[in-house]
C-alpha cells in the first residue's frame, strides 16, 4: 500500500513550554480519531512548522509514538502510521473480552445512577452522532473508561487506556461499516439497562455481545491488510 501523506495545518501560534508532550498529544490524537490514516506518512519538517519548534521535540515526540506503537520509524524511508493488522485486532479484542465483561459486573453497584443515566440520554439522542464517528467513538471511550475507573485500580487503568488507543481506531475505521453505529448505539443501551439493573447475568452477557459484535466488524475493515 502507498503511503498516504499526512496534512498538518500550519499554525502560527508562539512557542510554549512543554512543546514535546504537546506534540505528542497532538499528534496522537490525530492517529487515534483517524484523521491520520494506517500507512501515512508522518513528516518531522511539518510538524516543526505547525508548532514553532525545531525537529528535536518533534523527534522526541515521535519516538514515543513508537513506543505506544502508534507510528513506525524506518531508518531512510521516514516515519509512517502504524497499520493495523488482523493480529491487533484479535488481540485486542482478546483482551477486552477477557476483561470487560468481568469488570462491569464487578463495579455494578458502584457505578453513579446519574452518570448513567446520562449515558442513556446521549444514546437516545443518536443521529447526532451518525455524521460524526470520530465524536461517537470519544463517547464510547468514555463509557467504557468510566466503568474501568469505578475500579479505582491504577494499574488496569493505565493498561485499558493503551488498548483503547489502538480501539479507537479500529472502531472508527468500522464505522464505515453499514448500520455500524446504530448496532453500538443498541448494544451500548443494552449494558446501560443492564448496569442500571444491577443484573450480574445479564451485565455479562450484554457487554460480551457488545464486543463481539464489534470483534466481527472489525475483521471486515478494508484497512488490515498486513
Amino acid at each position: 500500500m502507498t503511503p498516504r501523506t499526512a496534512s498538518f495545518p500550519l499554525s502560527h501560534s508562539k512557542p510554549s513550554p512543554g512543546n514535546q508532550e504537546r506534540i505528542y498529544q497532538a499528534v496522537k490524537a490525530r492517529i487515534v480519531n483517524c484523521e491520520m490514516l494506517p500507512g501515512e506518512t508522518v513528516y518531522e519538517d511539518r510538524i516543526s512548522r505547525e508548532f514553532g519548534t525545531s525537529r528535536t521535540p518533534v523527534r522526541e515526540a515521535l519516538l514515543k509514538l513508537r513506543n505506544d506503537n502508534l507510528v513506525s520509524i524506518i531508518p531512510r524511508k521516514g516515519t509512517f502510521v502504524t497499520h493495523i493488522t488482523v493480529q491487533d485486532v484479535y488481540e485486542i479484542y482478546q483482551i477486552r473480552q477477557l476483561i470487560e465483561p468481568g469488570v462491569a459486573v464487578m463495579v455494578r453497584d458502584d457505578v453513579d445512577a446519574a452518570r448513567l443515566q446520562e449515558f442513556a440520554a446521549v444514546l437516545e439522542r443518536k443521529t447526532a452522532y451518525t455524521e460524526l464517528p470520530s465524536e461517537w467513538f470519544t463517547l464510547d471511550r468514555q463509557f467504557h473508561t468510566y466503568l474501568v475507573e469505578c475500579t479505582r485500580n491504577r494499574t488496569l487503568q493505565e493498561l485499558y487506556e493503551g488498548i483503547m488507543n489502538h480501539q479507537q481506531r479500529i472502531s472508527i475505521l468500522a464505522s464505515r461499516l453499514p448500520h455500524r453505529i446504530e448496532n453500538t448505539v443498541i448494544e451500548h443501551r443494552n449494558i446501560v439497562e443492564a448496569l442500571q439493573r444491577r443484573d450480574a447475568r445479564q451485565i455479562e452477557r450484554a457487554v460480551k455481545s457488545h464486543i463481539m459484535a464489534a470483534w466481527e466488524a472489525s475483521l471486515r475493515i478494508e484497512q488490515l491488510v498486513r
